[in-house]
Order: structure tokens, then C-alpha cells, then sequence
């Protein structure tokens, strides 16, 4: 199988995931090639299978905010260690020490890139990791 039509068949892979799921996104990071599959309700439907259009009782749907997300990736192969225990919903500001991996003796520390909170802990401490692997999704302040 090439190569394309590998990617392609992961693609509809993840697109059969997020139509028999709850999930309304689904996304896969690996070996550089990152894929993101959000399924929408249709046009013209809610939630509960009314119809948008027209002015009845509620009105429209509120819209949600998108918030803009950062990840941090792994500067260099080798063993991450947290700085501390990590989860969602933590306060980060720019600079904060977030962890290090440590590789041949030596220590990189990763630092927030940005002030927000964590949205994602991709990583667990003690773990191996690879240059340019995630490791946190920060919800941007």
C-alpha cells in the first residue's frame, strides 16, 4: 500500500471513530503528520432535532467561544519528569517550569510557552519521549 493511500485509509478510519462516538473531534499526532476529524451537526438541526431556522420559543444556540490552544513538545529524547503533579484546569503563567527530560546526564527543562492552564496533560512522569512529541495543550489566556 503507498503511502497516500495509507494516510487516506487512516482518514476514514478516524471519520468512522467520531461518527459512531460522542466525540465531536477526534485528533492523531504521529511521525509529523498531525490529523484532525471534528464532526458538525447537520445544517439546520440543533442538538435535539429542531430546526434552527425560524424565530421559536429559545431563539438561537448560543455560539461557543473557540478556545486557542498552544502545545508543548519535547525539545530532546529522553525521560520526562514533571516539575509537579499536572491537570487540567492549572494555572500556567510564560516561563513556568513545567518539566524536564533528562538524556545523557543532562536536564532540558520545558517551560510554558504562554500564560494560561493546562487543557491537557499528554504525559505521564517517568515516561519515555521523543524530540517533538507532545506533551501539554495550554488554553491560551
Amino acid at each position: 500500500m503507498s503511502e497516500p493511500d495509507h494516510v487516506l485509509g487512516l482518514v476514514d478510519d478516524l471519520l468512522r471513530l467520531v461518527e459512531g462516538s460522542a466525540a465531536t473531534t477526534i485528533e492523531v499526532e504521529s511521525d509529523g503528520l498531525s490529523v484532525k476529524v471534528t464532526r458538525r451537526a447537520p445544517l439546520g438541526r440543533d442538538s435535539g432535532g429542531g430546526s434552527r431556522e425560524g424565530g421559536g420559543v429559545g431563539g438561537s444556540a448560543p455560539t461557543k467561544k473557540e478556545v486557542r490552544t498552544q502545545r508543548v513538545h519535547a525539545t530532546t529524547v529522553g525521560v520526562f519528569s514533571a516539575a509537579r503533579e499536572w491537570a487540567a484546569g492549572d494555572a500556567v503563567a510564560r516561563g513556568d517550569v513545567l518539566g524536564g527530560i533528562q538524556s545523557l546526564g543532562h536536564v532540558a527543562e520545558i517551560s510554558a510557552p504562554a500564560d494560561g492552564e493546562i487543557k491537557d496533560v499528554l504525559i505521564a512522569g517517568g515516561s519515555p519521549v521523543e524530540y517533538g512529541q507532545p506533551l501539554f495543550v495550554i488554553a491560551l489566556r
